[in-house]
């Protein structure tokens, strides 16, 4: 599959995501990828959640009120999902998905996943990609699943080199008022470390 992959194309992504993003600290912080797909959907959207585990994500939206139509993609066959493989899907979308789920991927495999995602949205498709924060010290490498860690900035550029554009990211983490106190004492340490208290992050990105 390797031989599929444009390297130089994906290198290039990189490079633009690197120089247009802030720090890690600076990104913007949300209290979890459910508020941030809330916000992307409209009445009337079609969206595909890949790796759809039991199908959770489509109560979280149905008790939001948005009427939506949802799809669910994963490789569990003892699980009631609308596809198992991403190679029949057949039709378009407005939102897809993918939440917590590359970092059990190869990053050959990730390449090709987030091409197909945008071979399956509609102009104007919005995909949303959550996964544990490289910049954590620990986050990544507490499950022995994980193949694959994805800076925020290397996601930006997956992202950018399959053809997505408008890109934002965000990091995932519930802010208590004791959250916020250790953040501002520990500030300083974290950006000269450049790493990040957050645990997970989200990208979003427009095709």
């Amino acid at each position: 599959m390797a031989n599929r992959i444009d390297w130089s194309k994906i290198r290039r992504g990189r490079d633009a995501a690197s120089k247009s993003l802030p720090k890690i600290t600076k990104i913007p912080i949300v209290k979890s990828n459910r508020q941030v797909i809330s916000n992307l959907l409209k009445d009337g959207d079609a969206i595909l959640d890949i790796g759809a585990n039991d199908r959770n994500l489509e109560k979280d939206i149905n008790s939001t009120g948005i009427n939506i139509s949802y799809f669910s993609l994963d490789i569990d066959k003892n699980l009631p999902h609308d596809y198992f493989d991403i190679a029949t899907i057949d039709r378009k979308f407005d939102v897809i998905v993918a939440l917590d789920v590359i970092e059990h991927m190869t990053l050959i495999d990730t390449v090709i996943l987030l091409g197909r995602i945008h071979e399956l949205l509609n102009p104007s498709g919005r995909v949303l990609i959550s996964t544990p924060n490289a910049c954590h010290p620990v986050r990544f490498w507490r499950d022995c699943t994980h193949v694959t860690p994805y800076r925020y900035d290397e996601l930006a550029g997956l992202l950018i080199s399959a053809g997505f554009h408008d890109i934002k990211i965000y990091r995932i983490k519930d802010m208590k008022t004791k959250d916020k106190l250790r953040y501002w004492i520990y500030r300083p340490l974290l950006r000269l470390l450049d790493i990040d208290f957050a645990p997970g992050i989200v990208a979003v990105a427009k095709t």
